[in-house]
């Protein structure tokens, strides 16, 4: 089972979702929410049009860092 916290402020004022579940488990689940309304007026700027591309980015850039 879990338990759902609901939603919670970060230190930067963002909203975050926490679920502690009783099961010993090793990682994180990340939520991710982009806002690239700006990405299609700005040339020359690399844009994620998904949610998922931004989140394949970034696990391959944490996977070189660690």
């Amino acid at each position: 089972g879990s338990t759902n916290v609901g939603l919670q402020d970060t230190e930067f004022g963002k909203k975050h979702h926490i679920v502690y579940t009783e099961r010993g488990q090793s990682g994180v689940q990340v939520f991710l929410a982009i806002d690239n309304r700006k990405c299609t007026s700005m040339s020359g700027t690399e844009c994620f049009f998904s949610a998922r591309e931004a989140a394949d980015f970034l696990a391959a850039t944490a996977s070189k860092h660690s």
